[in-house]
């Protein structure tokens, strides 16, 4: 096309170019603060020119495409770091609460107040006002890991209500993402361009699922893509979206697990999640705030086991056997909700019996083949042990792996039915104080061992060494090299003498115990670890023998130890209860209470410290990722307004150009 009206049609398409152009750049400016958008460009070219007269003139211009300014690689770091960062500052968020909690609660302090108080007790034993003391600072400890308990186990029950609104808003995004991905195969189809405001739409959503959910995307061809969860399961699939659901776990329903629901019907993955805030609350939970629980409940156990076990070995102001001071929570078992039906009538009960061996985890029991049970750790499903059981007359069996805690079980178990054995959990928050009477507080010593002989009814000491008879414990057996007392009665109602028939200060010193008509004779090595003196009684509980400790490094020839029953004023076993608390009674005996305290609060400070550090760098991570896909794919004001004003420009002189073929073909007309 040549003359004027090629110039009119030529600068035509020109300022059509240009009237385009500037709408996308209006396009861009408008949505400059729209999250997940993407620069778009014009692409622009010239048309088929036209052959006159030997000469190709040209026809114009043309827009060709509008293309946006992308980046797969840089989206993908995005979506990448969005997963981890939302995943690490929610295990963060909560590892404070976690932190907050226990630092608050002063678990130290508390044990500390109680053992002074049991130390007023042992220097008064007989003050009742010192015995009201002592356990109301009992009642405060009790209280505060009750309350500690409590507060952990809310922060359990907030985790069940976040991943639910987690799920759903997983669940949300994924079925836009179908949607989208429907609409955009739909544009596909109208022409050659593509709908680059529904890619950006579906891009943002990718990144808020991410924030939600770790996910992979596969781009499955031009217009849709495939999004999968860490575990390989379909999310997206073209058009089609699979949902999520929260779901009690198979052993405690107080905790929410989720399952995935896709053609094959619903599947459990709580433990193939990763990433996303939904990630980062199932991580919280399994590997901190259980942990926490149990490291809690352990203590509180510990503490109550100790406290209790000595109280047994005294005697109250009424000169009766101690009971117990302290009740914590049981050991919790759970039976796994896919076990058979041939099980239900089974009752499985759990006891601790050695605070030494617990370890604060939790553990899966499964009945296998030939009657053989198997022990397995909850968390790794490592398997730790195998035991047949030993059985009473009642037929209940009775497995003891050597984990601390034995479990009952009694009725029939099928085999591979499965149970969750929760040792500490419950140890905070079952936690009380069940004395409520001082007087039962034993404080005093069953028998007592004094230097001196009994002359009208007053202890003479005349003794010339340093031997002494140590403050005892009930035993189960009478051990190798211990000299037995018989006869006594418990509690003894007279006294008995334990005389030496000749002063020696090395090697070994030759006695004789006088009781109730009897002598006994033995010898005690001098400056050893001492002798056992084995007193027994027939009462069961605690059943057995008291047994004292003869120990010292000097004898002389009549010297003389006295063996009376605890009274009212005897502290014997309330000095015990005090020296409990630098007793390692945790961790196989490498820990007392305060130790253990504090090793757990460091434990959970070292895991928020860690967390939080984590968090910082994964939020560093996703602004640089955003940072550099902004820099590639945003939109730049500056280049905008510079496009502004070449289209307008562009556009004036198309304008221009077609004024001037006009006013040319109205010449011509008006010449004609």
């Amino acid at each position: 096309m040549s003359g004027v009206s090629g110039l009119i049609n030529t600068s035509l398409s020109g300022l059509q170019a240009a009237q385009q152009a500037l709408q996308v750049t209006g396009n861009n400016i408008a949505n400059v603060n729209t999250p997940g958008y993407s620069q778009e460009n014009v692409i622009q070219s010239t048309t088929t020119p036209s052959y006159l007269g030997g000469q190709f003139y040209g026809n114009g211009t043309q827009i060709t495409d509008v293309q946006r300014v992308y980046s797969s690689f840089l989206q993908g770091q995005v979506w990448s770091a969005s997963a981890g960062s939302s995943g690490a500052a929610t295990l963060s968020q909560g590892l404070q609460q976690i932190l907050g909690v226990l630092s608050s609660g002063s678990v130290s302090t508390q044990i500390q107040q109680f053992f002074s108080g049991v130390a007023q007790v042992a220097a008064n034993p007989s003050d009742i006002p010192s015995r009201q003391a002592m356990l109301g600072d009992a009642q405060t400890l009790s209280n505060t890991f009750q309350s500690l308990g409590q507060q952990l186990n809310q922060i359990g029950q907030g985790i069940n209500q976040q991943m639910q609104q987690s799920v759903s808003s997983i669940n949300q995004l994924s079925t836009q993402i179908a949607q989208l991905n429907q609409q955009i195969a739909n544009s596909a189809g109208l022409g050659n361009g593509t709908p680059n405001d529904l890619l950006d739409q579906r891009d943002q959503l990718l990144t808020e699922l991410n924030t939600q959910v770790g996910v992979q995307v596969v781009r499955q061809n031009n217009s849709q893509i495939n999004v999968f969860l860490s575990n390989g399961q379909t999310l997206v699939a073209g058009s089609t979206a699979f949902s999520l659901k929260t779901q009690p776990s198979p052993y405690n329903h107080q905790n929410l697990d989720v399952a995935y629901e896709g053609a094959q019907g619903s599947a459990d993955i709580t433990k193939n999640l990763s990433g996303g805030i939904l990630g980062g609350l199932l991580q919280l939970r399994s590997q901190s705030l259980q942990p926490a629980e149990n490291g809690l409940g352990l203590l509180a156990d510990g503490i109550a086991a100790q406290v209790n076990g000595q109280q047994a070995q005294g005697l109250n102001l009424q000169g009766s056997s101690g009971t117990a001071i302290f009740q914590t929570g049981g050991v919790q078992i759970f039976a796994n909700s896919g076990n058979s039906s041939g099980s239900s009538g089974a009752v499985l009960q759990g006891t601790i019996t050695n605070i030494g061996q617990l370890t604060g985890s939790d553990y899966v029991l499964s009945k296998g083949a030939s009657g053989v049970w198997q022990l397995s750790n909850a968390s790794t499903g490592a398997v730790l042990s195998t035991s047949s059981g030993t059985f009473s007359s009642g037929g209940v069996t009775t497995l003891d792996f050597g984990k601390g805690f034995q479990v009952q079980v009694s009725g029939t178990v099928a085999q591979g039915d499965q149970f969750l054995v929760e040792p500490t959990r419950l140890g905070a928050t079952g936690m009380q104080t069940v004395m409520s009477d001082p007087s039962q507080i034993a404080a005093a010593s069953p028998y007592v061992g004094s230097p001196g002989v009994m002359s009208s009814g007053a202890l003479v000491n005349t003794n010339l060494g340093n031997m002494t008879l140590s403050a005892g414990q009930f035993v189960s057996s009478s051990g190798a090299g211990a000299v037995v007392v018989n006869g006594l009665g418990f509690p003894m109602a007279g006294s008995a003498e334990l005389q030496f028939s000749s002063g020696a200060s090395s090697g070994s010193a030759a006695f004789t115990i006088t009781a109730n008509g009897t002598t006994l004779s033995g010898t005690v090595a001098l400056g050893s670890s001492g002798t056992a003196i084995d007193i027994a009684y027939p009462n069961d509980p605690p059943g057995g023998y008291y047994q004292m400790l003869l120990s010292g490094t000097l004898v002389g020839k009549g010297d003389t130890i006295t063996i009376s029953p605890g009274g009212a004023g005897s502290n014997g076993n309330a000095q015990a209860m005090t020296a409990l608390s630098t007793q390692g009674i945790f961790n196989g005996g490498t820990n007392n209470a305060n130790a253990q305290a504090a090793q757990l609060l460091t434990q959970v400070t070292t895991q928020a410290n860690q967390a939080q550090n984590q968090a910082q760098a994964q939020a560093s991570v996703l602004s640089q990722a955003q940072s550099a896909q902004q820099s590639y794919s945003g939109v730049n004001l500056d280049q905008e307004a510079a496009n502004l004003i070449l289209y307008q420009q562009a556009y004036q002189a198309a304008a221009k150009a077609i004024s001037v073929g006009n006013t040319l073909f109205q010449s011509l007309i008006q010449a004609l």
